[in-house]
């Protein structure tokens, strides 16, 4: 389980609806969210106690799914999701 939370970014319920918006299945919010706490690709691994080819492949079905290429364009992308859809922040 993730150790922080977006409690400094969204509220828990804020981050619940974006992941359910987004339509992202649970290992790929968690990825997310590491993503969005500035957590390396071996923080990510060591924290989900799954190993580093594994966080990279995750990570690549999340970026294909949002159509994105790297991390700075996950988060952007969270950004202006939050941004076009005020009712997921309340």
């Amino acid at each position: 389980m993730v150790a922080t939370t977006h409690t400094e970014l969204l509220s828990a319920q804020e981050w619940s609806l974006l992941k359910e918006h987004l339509g992202l299945p649970p290992r790929q919010a968690e990825i997310a969210n590491f993503i969005m706490h500035g957590k390396s690709d071996k923080q990510i691994a060591r924290e989900l106690g799954i190993s580093l080819p594994t966080v990279r492949t995750h990570m690549t079905r999340l970026f294909r799914k949002l159509d994105l290429n790297d991390r700075v364009e996950l988060v952007l992308h969270v950004f202006t999701c939050m941004r076009e859809h005020p009712e997921i922040c309340g």
